[in-house]
């Protein structure tokens, strides 16, 4: 019995791992494209997160998860593009262009169309929180593009912003389909995310740019990305959500922005405005409320004695048989 509260408390501890983690995307965003464009990131990126996550894999459970159909590379192949390709694609642009702080809160507004996208897509209800919810996020996306003068765009790049928007959307996207998609080894579907997502990565990098080695400065934040940020933190919150129960862990991932506006601060020249204050506030609060998990309905009265009556007539009958069996 002692087990379970030890194994949440370790769920806890790694899911605030991956939110440490996940909090310093903005400065490694920044710093790791000192020199190279945000397709030469994106490439080292995804392949370091690919042999990473790789090298943790379980031959015998890859084994006997296949044999793989056509669909599993299909599935992996789109879900790759969404999450880890295109997702990521937008936020580096985003953060090598423009203010980071406008762009980690066009970058939270990915939960509120999440639950916006699962209503057609999984046929999910909307409920009055997830409405509230849905309602902060697009508010906290306005202020940041209007700067709090209503009517007027005083964002520094609303363009560039719009493509982190798109982004988000991608990324909700691809949060909505992979609930869909079965997963007997979540691990080998994460290593197949980066392997699609590399191999995306190296064909826009052909397209748009050219091949480049990182700088002797781009490689410390380019393997903290590769590594820990976008590569082991996937594999620890699936373990820490295998560990305790999703509702308790998932709120925790708010709490990404607010330390990552701690670094922006720190690190970057930036003021920090009163307006931007009140956006983050308004989108944890959209992702905190379109999480919240739905109270299960309780049953009429009149429902319950249905059931009640009708669980008493089965017994009854199946007495009345029982006994004319013994006769």
């Amino acid at each position: 019995m002692k087990k379970q509260p030890l194994l949440q408390l370790n769920a806890i501890h790694l899911a605030l791992l991956c939110v440490l983690s996940w909090s310093f995307l903005p400065v490694v965003a920044r710093f790791g494209q000192n020199l190279m464009d945000s397709f030469q990131f994106l490439f080292w990126t995804n392949l370091l997160s690919t042999l990473v996550v790789g090298f943790t894999l379980n031959l015998r459970r890859c084994m006997s998860a296949g044999p793989f159909s056509l669909d599993f590379f299909v599935n992996t192949a789109i879900l790759g593009f969404l999450g880890c390709f295109f997702y990521y694609l937008c936020l580096y642009y985003g953060y090598a262009q423009t203010r980071a702080t406008e762009v980690l809160i066009i970058q939270y507004l990915w939960p509120g169309l999440t639950a916006l996208l699962a209503v057609p897509l999984l046929r999910e209800k909307l409920s009055f929180f997830k409405l509230l919810g849905i309602g902060f996020g697009l508010l906290s996306a306005f202020l940041v593009i209007t700067q709090g003068h209503f009517g007027e765009i005083h964002a520094d790049s609303p363009k560039i912003l719009g493509i982190v928007f798109l982004g988000a959307l991608g990324f909700s996207l691809f949060s909505v389909l992979s609930k869909k998609t079965p997963k007997i080894y979540p691990n080998l579907h994460v290593f197949m995310y980066f392997v699609w997502a590399t191999l995306f990565s190296a064909v826009a990098m052909g397209i748009y740019s050219q091949f480049q080695w990182p700088s002797q400065d781009e490689w410390l934040p380019l393997g903290l990305n590769g590594a820990l940020i976008n590569g082991l933190s996937y594999l620890l919150w699936i373990k820490a959500l295998n560990q305790a129960q999703a509702s308790r862990i998932a709120p925790l991932v708010y709490l990404a922005p607010v330390l990552s506006v701690c670094w922006i601060s720190l690190w970057f020249d930036e003021a920090f405005k009163t307006i931007y204050l009140v956006a983050i506030t308004l989108a944890i609060a959209s992702g905190v409320l379109v999480s919240k998990p739905e109270k299960p309905r309780k049953r009429s009265k009149v429902a319950e004695l249905s059931k009640t009556t009708e669980l008493t007539a089965t017994k009854t009958q199946a007495t009345k048989i029982q006994a004319a069996s013994e006769i």
